[in-house]
């Protein structure tokens, strides 16, 4: 098996893809949140590969059409932004139209995905050497952050294609 070395920024780029923070508390309040509407997945509902629905903040249509940028789409992974860095989760089919929320950062993977597979990036992200990587790269005194750059720098083993779906099937059949 050929397994060639990248990093996350070049693989994203390759697709076609791009890298994003969420909104800035500037574009989003507290006092923007509903009862109802759409879910805004914050650093708190990531979990390790999942977002976690319970008690997720959610904000009305009027939000969601001035935050279209960070409409969420299937195959994107959401990464905590600060804190416990090495939360993240791959955006599932049911997740698709949800916001990236303030606190977090997003990889946007492009139509090209002819030798990528998300799934293997989120489930690679996860990995004890990735984990490792993100921690002592994070910046700060207080609380660990990350940033678009960083994250781009983030090294990723990428095998060809066929073994990233088997990888995919296997992890998700033992799930």
């Amino acid at each position: 098996m050929r397994v060639k070395m990248t990093t996350l920024g070049e693989v994203v780029a390759r697709t076609g893809g791009t890298l994003q923070t969420g909104p800035f508390g500037s574009q989003l309040h507290a006092s923007d949140y509903s009862a109802l509407g759409t879910p805004l997945v914050m650093p708190v509902n990531l979990g390790d590969n999942e977002i976690v629905e319970e008690g997720i903040s959610r904000v009305g249509a009027e939000h969601v059409r001035r935050l279209r940028r960070h409409a969420l789409r299937t195959g994107d992974i959401i990464f905590s932004r600060r804190g416990d860095v090495g939360r993240r989760s791959i955006v599932r089919h049911q997740q698709e139209g949800w916001l990236c929320g303030t606190g977090c950062l997003a990889a946007r993977f492009g139509r090209r995905l002819n030798d990528v597979n998300p799934a293997y990036i989120a489930l690679y992200i996860g990995t004890a050497v990735a984990q490792g990587w993100l921690q002592d790269n994070a910046v700060g005194g207080t609380m660990p952050n990350l940033n678009t750059s960083i994250l781009a720098a983030l090294p990723i083993a990428l095998p060809e294609r066929s073994h990233q779906d088997r990888a995919v099937s296997y992890l998700e059949d033992a799930d």
